[in-house]
């Protein structure tokens, strides 16, 4: 199915959606964890900033319907009952219409997002001005939403990146092999080490917004989500790396991310690669991101991740024989990890 194929016309969100408000004041911060999404004003993940238990009696924003936030008026389809963020200008504001369901909800907030996209921050959305914004839509031969041809569409999508998915799940297994049988973590000898007696930290660049040319290369900055992506790039200075960890010691400190690929460093990430450079891979490196993160919970920021701190921060590491790191563990534990992850997805793919 296309896109092209189709007649296409503007309406009112008004006109679509018969139901436009915002949720009752309430802050994720008034809840403790639990399973219940909490819907704010995220760009990523769905909108959903936390997941919490819901006080006695509390009743959810009900599914079916799309968010929108008024910050940056990213728009997602929610498939189930929520939390939402209610209380003042930055309160997400909530779509709903007899036409909307799960097959055609995803079509539908991509085309909210098309319009909603301008607002910002110093510029953001009002119920009453959603109401007025104006959206493109296929048509029938009625000249109304064609809401037959959305669901249609989005399903054909779902059902290609499924088979994709699917495709790309069962060439990682055949790659990975089979599983081998390790001792469990609670029963593997440990030691610390300092992390410069297994690390080589290298610092990143700074890089202001004025200075960043447009580009397709990842900007990596102290963020504790994305990969640690903040951007995409066009530069290249003396950060540009590949087949590291990058670690923030502002911003998010302690947050470790691996970096397979060629990208930048902010002057917030410092780099680390093995000093063993057979060992310097990345199952490996993705168990050492783990271990690195455990120390977080000491850093602030009044008490940053800084080089000398960081150079001198111990890290507690499975050791073999010989009383060395035993990098031949840590890959085959990810190896073992990743295998098992990959099957359950797969047996979720073919219920």
């Amino acid at each position: 199915m296309k896109l092209t194929d189709r007649e296409w016309d503007t309406f009112r969100i008004d006109e679509i959606f018969d139901n436009i408000s915002r949720p009752i004041s309430r802050s994720k911060n008034q809840y403790v964890s639990g399973d219940v999404p909490f819907i704010a004003s995220g760009a990523s993940l769905n909108g959903a900033v936390a997941f919490c238990t819901p006080k006695n009696d509390e009743r959810l924003d009900a599914a079916n319907c799309i968010t929108v936030s008024p910050v940056d008026g990213s728009c997602f389809y929610q498939p189930t009952a929520f939390l939402g963020r209610g209380g003042g200008g930055s309160s997400i504001i909530i779509l709903r219409s007899n036409n909307l369901n799960r097959n055609n909800g995803v079509f539908l907030a991509m085309a909210v997002n098309h319009t909603t996209s301008k607002y910002q921050y110093g510029h953001m959305a009002t119920s009453d001005g959603i109401k007025r914004e104006q959206i493109l839509l296929p048509v029938n031969d009625k000249d109304q939403p064609d809401y037959q041809f959305m669901a249609d569409y989005e399903r054909e999508l779902i059902q290609q990146k499924h088979e994709k998915y699917l495709n790309y799940a069962k060439n990682c297994l055949s790659q990975l092999g089979i599983p081998v049988e390790l001792d469990p973590l609670d029963e593997k000898k440990w030691a610390p080490f300092f992390l410069n007696e297994v690390f080589d930290v290298n610092s990143g660049v700074r890089l202001t917004n004025q200075d960043k040319e447009n580009g397709k290369k990842p900007f990596i900055g102290a963020t504790d989500n994305g990969n640690g992506i903040t951007g995409f790039v066009g530069n290249t200075n003396k950060s540009q790396d590949s087949n590291v960890l990058g670690v923030n010691y502002n911003g998010a400190p302690g947050i470790a991310f691996y970096h397979p690929y060629t990208a930048l460093f902010s002057d917030d990430v410092k780099r680390l690669k093995l000093k063993d450079e057979s060992h310097n891979t990345k199952n490996v490196l993705l168990f050492m991101a783990s271990i690195v993160m455990k120390q977080r919970g000491k850093y602030s920021y009044g008490y940053k991740f800084n080089a000398s701190r960081m150079n001198r921060q111990r890290l507690y590491l499975p050791v073999n024989n010989q009383g060395q790191p035993d990098y031949d563990y840590m890959e085959q534990y990810i190896k073992n990890k990743m295998i098992q992850k990959y099957k359950k997805y797969l047996e979720y793919l073919g219920k």
